[in-house]
């Protein structure tokens, strides 16, 4: 990952493509889901070069979820910010998913992981 200054969306790049077509991705910074619920999992960790924090949050439906969030904050320099969030995320029409980072100072040497899983659930 680049430098990821205050505000910004975060750049997703895909491992493995949905063969199903429900999870895709339109751009470098969404990705489309179709109707459905899905396990949603994501890891982020980067270097804080000053003492802050960084805030990690999801947007679907909409609008940004804050309680599926992450939060570090670090009083030392040079300090590893990490954590991690699981969640349900019920979609009853089409929608789609970012990431937005948000801190006191731009994160470096960052690294997401975002596993998404489709529940075999009624709509």
């Amino acid at each position: 990952m680049r430098t990821l200054p205050n505000g910004s969306a975060i750049p997703l790049y895909p491992l493995l493509a949905d063969p199903t077509g429900a999870i895709t991705q339109p751009g470098s910074q969404t990705i489309a889901l179709q109707p459905g619920d899905y396990l949603v999992s994501y890891k982020v960790s980067a270097t804080l070069n000053q003492p802050g924090y960084m805030q990690v949050t999801p947007s679907y439906g909409g609008a940004p979820h804050l309680e599926y969030g992450v939060y570090f904050a670090t009083t030392a320099t040079g300090s590893s910010a990490v954590g991690s969030a699981h969640f349900i995320l019920p979609a009853p029409s089409a929608t789609t998913f970012s990431l937005t980072y948000s801190g006191s100072v731009p994160a470096q040497n960052g690294e997401i992981n975002l596993t998404f899983l489709r529940l075999r659930r009624p709509v």
